[in-house]
């Protein structure tokens, strides 16, 4: 979703430096103004290398107000928006610190004379270290903070696309699997999907995008927890058209009852987006609830109930809703 530049942490941003610092080489007329220039050159090269490092990583991080919507939405949730802004401010600073240092160090060495140019490279490695040591848990942050980015799917705000929404376990990831290119991880316990999974499916032409999102609880906004608002998000910022799964076998784990008063909810959070119910786990037998029967698992009814879900998509007038922070 977001193409992020490599964080070194601290320890290989400094033997990345100061090994570039080592191949330096320098020629003078005789040889204190050899070691002198060779001084200033080796300062230079490690201060340029971090104070570019550094700044490479601050202007490869997108800035959260030019975001749109849902990216922004989803980076604040999954990173933390405040913090982000914190850690990058912090390594905003340490390179400015290293070129300052650098332009220091150069002018003072390039008038040192005997043992005192040594002991002024010296002294300028340490603080250049100093440095970069005061940001090391800032850049262990940003490389955290890539890792999950990086996982995420790249999702074309133009394409229309469809939200599969319900409670956790019901097989929204195994429908997504069975009509898309998606491929979600599977799994017979709730909360399997830990974040939003992208598939993709062409019909006559036409090219859909179909979102598999973490399970939703039936509880008030406020008590939900991150992978839950992030459902919530895609269903605010993303859905053309939203496919709410049933399972009225409760082998999810969910009373049917919990599942019913959860698509009420989205029902109101959402009344200008289709809304189109299925009821999965057909093969296990039980009951039913009177919508639409599937199973995802075995592939019966999924094309059926994908294409009614198709019908409603270009005809869905994308907006948010202004309940968002409700129950």
């Amino acid at each position: 979703m977001f193409d992020l530049p490599t964080v070194l942490d601290a320890e290989d941003l400094l033997d990345k430096a100061f090994g570039r610092a080592a191949k330096a080489t320098a020629k003078g007329p005789d040889r204190v103004t050899k070691a002198r220039n060779l001084a200033v050159a080796r300062v230079r090269i490690a201060g340029e290398a971090i104070d570019s490092t550094l700044r490479g990583i601050v202007k490869g991080f997108p800035s959260l107000d030019r975001l749109p919507p849902f990216d922004r939405e989803l980076m604040d949730l999954l990173v933390g928006g405040e913090a982000l802004k914190k850690h990058l401010g912090a390594i905003d600073w340490a390179a400015d610190r290293a070129r300052l240092l650098t332009r220091d160090y150069r002018r003072r060495i390039g008038r040192a004379e005997g043992p005192e140019i040594g002991r002024l490279r010296q002294e300028a490695y340490g603080r250049l270290s100093s440095v970069v040591d005061q940001v090391a848990s800032d850049l262990k942050a940003l490389a955290d903070a890539r890792r999950t980015l990086r996982r995420l799917p790249e999702i074309d705000p133009d394409l229309p696309t469809i939200v599969v929404a319900g409670s956790p376990n019901v097989g929204k990831s195994s429908f997504v699997r069975a009509v898309s290119t998606g491929r979600p991880k599977v799994a017979d316990y709730p909360f399997t999907t830990k974040q939003v999974s992208l598939g993709h499916v062409e019909r006559a032409g036409h090219r859909f995008q179909v979102l598999d999102t973490p399970g939703l609880l039936d509880r008030p906004m406020e008590k939900r927890n991150r992978l839950e608002r992030q459902a919530i998000a895609a269903l605010t910022h993303l859905a053309d058209a939203i496919l709410f799964l049933l399972d009225p076998t409760e082998t999810c784990g969910y009373p049917l009852e919990d599942q019913r008063r959860l698509l009420e909810e989205i029902r109101a959070l959402f009344p200008t987006v289709p809304i189109i119910v299925v009821e999965n786990k057909a093969d296990l037998g039980g009951p039913t609830d009177g919508h639409p029967r599937i199973s995802a698992l075995r592939g019966k009814g999924v094309a059926d109930a994908f294409s009614r879900v198709l019908r409603h998509v270009s005809s869905s007038p994308r907006g948010e809703s202004p309940a968002l922070t409700s129950s």
